[in-house]
């Protein structure tokens, strides 16, 4: 059986079906429209409501509405991309939300609030283009790696500086240096200088704890007292985030020292920042370290050590 579909010839062009209803014109702009539900213009197309697919048939399902773009399953608990107008693009399963890009490029998976610039974001994993990581948990593990030998390399202007390794049952922190954030200095204090805790605590400087007090955080002051059982370590640099000073009392470390000395001697407070020979070579409460490269310079300088006064 064939189909007869009159043409009606005018100024718009149409065609239409056996029931007289228009299905097909074209206009003087050569803009074709199918049932006024899909046009065709000159490379582009439309589709009516701005959508693809139906909520009778949701296998795929494109709208283009408020949202933005939505493609995939339209029904409740379903599984969809939506693409948003304020630049986000959000992956859904099961009628959630699981991931999100947002229009800064972080890629948030089981969260839908970061800041970076706090580094604080809701339970879940956060990639910010600017190479930062943030897993956030809730009294659990955060990150678990299963390996054996090298599991993570830390580098710096492309040169390997650290890494840590595990062994057996044995987990080795390569490099290693134990450090503690405090405050009590001057900010232009010499890194290496021998510093010695105070009875004051340290406190928050950003945050939502701002201002309150570290638990276990001691606060320092250069070291001035010759033999000084206080001794916490020493500086090793500074914070980043807010130019905290940040002591060194365990691992390797450079110690600012007065006099020469040989590998394998301990020091000890000099009383004025810089370490000096201790007298004996039992580790007692005032040893700082043991000197591993020795420096027959008489003057103050900078000695490598191993730090035992953390």
């Amino acid at each position: 059986m064939t189909t007869k579909i009159p043409v009606e010839l005018s100024s718009t062009p149409s065609i239409v079906d056996n029931g007289d209803a228009t299905a097909i014109t074209i206009d003087s702009n050569e803009v074709v429209s199918i049932s006024n539900s899909i046009t065709f213009t000159p490379n582009t197309f439309t589709f009516a409501n701005n959508k693809i697919g139906t909520y009778s048939n949701n296998f795929m399902y494109m709208y283009g509405g408020s949202a933005g773009l939505i493609m995939g399953d339209n029904s409740a608990g379903s599984n969809r991309l939506v693409i948003r107008d304020s630049n986000t693009m959000e992956f859904e399963t099961n009628g959630s939300e699981r991931m999100r890009i947002d229009s800064a490029g972080n890629v948030m998976v089981g969260t839908t609030n970061v800041n970076v610039a706090t580094q604080n974001s809701d339970l879940g994993i956060v990639l910010s283009p600017n190479g930062r990581i943030f897993a956030t948990g809730n009294g659990h593990t955060d990150l678990n790696i299963t390996s054996d030998g090298e599991i993570i390399r830390f580098r710096s202007a492309a040169s390997q500086e650290g890494s840590i390794t595990i062994s057996g049952s044995s987990v080795s922190y390569n490099g290693f240096s134990g450090t503690h954030e405090s405050s009590g200095i001057a900010s232009n204090t010499a890194i290496g200088t021998v510093c010695s805790t105070i009875d004051e605590l340290d406190t928050y400087v950003s945050g939502t704890k701002e201002g309150q007090t570290r638990a276990n955080h001691a606060k320092i002051k250069v070291s001035d007292t010759e033999r000084d059982s206080r001794v916490y370590g020493v500086l090793s640099s500074y914070s980043e985030e807010d130019n905290k000073p940040i002591v060194a009392s365990v691992g390797i470390g450079s110690v600012l020292v007065t006099g020469a000395c040989a590998g394998g001697d301990l020091l000890e407070s000099n009383g004025d920042g810089t370490a000096k020979v201790q007298d004996d070579d039992i580790i007692r409460s005032k040893t700082i370290g043991k000197v591993t490269i020795g420096n027959s310079d008489t003057n103050v300088k900078l000695v490598s050590c191993v730090l035992y006064c953390g």
